[in-house]
């Protein structure tokens, strides 16, 4: 019987070396997530019989996501509140996790009046030291997502329910 290949070993090297290229390459062709993006909700709130406009928009990343809530009086371009959200995320087919690193206040202009902006602050500042007992570190949510809507459902106050307002949210791509 005659050898077809003449030198067996190197070509045994060429085609392990050919797989260790070619691998990375197919991983390079998944896709991203279908959660990833700039997704956006806005809902009328009623207190003390003022009429509120909160508006909630997250940007999820494959591995951060940041969330903020802008809170305005109705029919008024002035910004009553902002709280803000962000840090690590991870996921699987199906769920969120979500590992809060930072906190958002507004921020405030040389009157004192929230300029739109948000001022973020970190583990051992004195805002975080303030409010982390409002929040809770990690949250896991389950989501849907579609070309132009996002379903996130999250316990955001450790009950073992999504009834709380704002736990069950359908949000609208920008």
């Amino acid at each position: 019987m005659k050898r077809i290949i003449k030198y067996p070993v190197l070509f045994k090297l060429i085609a392990v070396l050919c797989l260790i290229l070619i691998i990375p390459s197919c991983e390079s062709l998944r896709k991203d997530p279908e959660f990833i993006g700039t997704w956006e909700f806005t809902e009328r709130i009623t207190s003390d019989e003022i009429v509120y406009n909160n508006t909630r928009t997250i940007i999820l990343t494959k591995n951060t996501w940041e969330e903020t809530y802008v809170i305005q009086r109705e029919n008024s371009p002035s910004i009553s509140a902002i709280i803000g959200t962000r840090g690590d995320l991870r996921y699987s087919h199906s769920k969120l996790i979500f590992e809060l690193k930072e906190l958002g206040t507004c921020t405030l202009d040389e009157m004192e009046i929230c300029t739109g902006f948000v001022e973020w602050h970190g583990e051992g500042t004195g805002y975080w030291t303030d409010n982390e007992q409002f929040f809770r570190k990690t949250v896991e949510g389950q989501y849907e997502a579609g070309t132009t809507t996002l379903r996130l459902t999250r316990d955001l106050n450790d009950d073992s329910d999504f009834l709380d307002t704002g736990e069950d949210v359908t949000f609208e791509m920008i």
